[in-house]
């Protein structure tokens, strides 16, 4: 590259920063509205870690969340602990680990886009993942599952980059990486022993890894993984909970250890349609737009044909090529989710690296034969075309989106604002029992919204904890016979909202809800 284009590199990059930082920071407490309820219970979750060491059944330092009762991969909570401590107990801190997460996605895919196509093909795709409205939405609320992307990518370049580095200790720090990873998704325990297997096969085939090396990376991820080998020997039954001065393995409520079989292919067989659009979860996409524009497409299928057939040529010729990395991320993350057991956008998450770099591979290939002003021509209308689809989905998502989709599955926000209200407002608010209603999935957990309003100590909680996990004078259950000086929180149970009404109580309409009082 000549010295102004690697100038035009620089520039783009600082670009694509700056559109990074807007697009991510931008509010970001209020847009996706609400929390979701895994993000309100790792949130709560982190706030115990911070400030006592425990999550909230006062497990210490666990090693996977016990959440609601099937469990959640811990690094999201660790991760939000340390934002906490340093921001305090606030929705931005919650949400900051995966605007951070988005940030590694764009760093390290550039750095594969470099070193597999060029600095400029590299820009190129940290500019696609960054203007994308998958990757948009998933950095911006603190769901742990988002992690696997991000830290996938990292250990996939790391890989890269102690082959082309050919030295143990970078072997070792690309271990360590694959280690860690394993803890932000459970998802990653079937995919990357594929991966894995698969990518030291070809590097073996190709001469390309000594026995050295290959110790130095599995002795971190070997490490990193026995805590999670342990926690599965538990949770099935093989050994009892055990808790040791740097970690504890505990025992699920349930352990979802059945999601995978050859059984599901028949179900998942539109599931790339459903990746490429859209899934019944608002909060993962929009149909308007796609996950990836849906001018995105045709290039996708196009770069997953040159994907393969590079690494086709790669294997039979016996010539390294590390863009084969990544279709080996693709095909054996496809491979796992199609024997999945209902995956939908947000478990599918690490597929998107692979398929926003097809799209890159295939305009890298398509301007490689593209020559003088045709070219020119070429990129400036495919480049504002993204441009286009940029500004009309940012338009929509930041300032209608909230309101279109209110109130959205799983996500709540009234119902903090309601206990403050009736705290503030309502006579002896904070000491007349106050009655959720959990007829519906958007009030689903209500307990752990209170807990993010109010936090108090793990043991106080579970010292309080009662019925449906009621404590104090939050009562998450319907009494059966009408407590009269009682404050109730209706959204759909009918038959209840009619007792009230004909037992004299009056009503407040807030937003979706109804307060019930006298």
């Amino acid at each position: 590259m000549t010295e102004k284009e690697n100038r035009n590199v620089r520039i783009a990059l600082a670009v694509i920063g700056l559109v990074f930082i807007v697009t991510r920071l931008f509010l970001l407490t209020t847009v996706p509205r609400g929390l979701h309820v895994d993000e309100a219970g790792m949130a709560y979750d982190a706030f115990c870690l911070a400030n006592y060491g425990t999550d909230r059944y006062l497990v210490w330092h666990p090693v996977y969340l016990t959440n609601y009762g099937s469990g959640q991969s811990a690094l999201y909570a660790y991760l939000a602990s340390v934002f906490i401590r340093v921001i305090g107990f606030r929705p931005s801190a919650f949400r900051l680990p995966a605007v951070c997460l988005g940030a590694v996605t764009v760093i390290f895919g550039y750095l594969i886009g470099k070193e597999t196509m060029g600095k400029k093909a590299g820009a190129v795709l940290a500019g696609l993942i960054t203007i994308c409205p998958y990757f948009i939405m998933a950095s911006r609320w603190g769901l742990d599952c988002n992690l696997l992307l991000g830290f996938f990518t990292m250990s996939v370049y790391l890989l890269i980059l102690a082959v082309k580095k050919g030295k143990w200790p970078w072997f070792l720090l690309a271990g360590a990486s694959f280690g860690v990873t394993l803890y932000t998704y459970a998802v990653s325990y079937a995919i990357l022993p594929f991966f894995l297997f698969f990518s030291f096969l070809y590097l073996l085939w190709n001469k390309k890894i000594r026995v050295g090396q290959a110790a130095a990376f599995v002795i971190p991820l070997a490490a990193l993984a026995a805590p999670l080998l342990l926690f599965i020997a538990v949770n099935m039954g093989y050994l009892e909970p055990f808790s040791t001065p740097l970690f504890t393995v505990a025992r699920l409520e349930y352990y979802r250890g059945g999601e995978f079989a050859l059984a599901n292919i028949p179900a998942n067989l539109d599931l790339f349609k459903e990746l490429l659009s859209t899934d019944f979860l608002p909060y993962n996409s929009i149909g308007t737009f796609g996950t990836l524009y849906y001018i995105s497409v045709p290039f996708v299928i196009l770069g997953m044909i040159l994907s393969l057939a590079r690494a086709v040529k790669s294997i039979v010729r016996r010539e390294y090529d590390s863009q084969t990395f990544v279709a080996i991320m693709f095909w054996v993350t496809a491979a796992v989710l199609m024997v999945m057991m209902l995956p939908n956008i947000n478990k599918s998450n690490a597929i998107y690296f692979p398929l926003i770099y097809f799209v890159a591979l295939a305009f890298h290939w398509i301007f490689r034969k593209l020559k003088g002003k045709v070219k020119k021509g070429a990129a400036l209308a495919l480049g504002g075309v993204y441009l286009a689809f940029f500004l009309w989905f940012g338009s929509y998502y930041y300032f209608e989106y909230p309101t279109d989709v209110y109130p959205q599955r799983y996500f709540n926000d009234s119902l903090i604002e309601m206990i403050d209200l009736i705290e503030e407002e309502y006579p002896n608010g904070t000491e007349r029992n106050i009655y959720v209603d959990t007829y519906d999935d958007n009030v689903s957990q209500p307990y752990i919204y209170t807990l993010i309003r109010r936090p108090i100590s793990p043991y106080e909680w579970q010292e309080k904890r009662g019925r449906d996990n009621s404590y104090d004078h939050y009562c998450f259950y319907m009494p059966d016979e009408i407590d009269e000086d009682g404050i109730y929180i209706m959204y759909s149970n009918g038959e209840m909202m009619e007792r009230l009404t004909q037992a004299g109580f009056t009503v407040q309409e807030y937003e979706c809800w109804q307060i019930y009082s006298k």
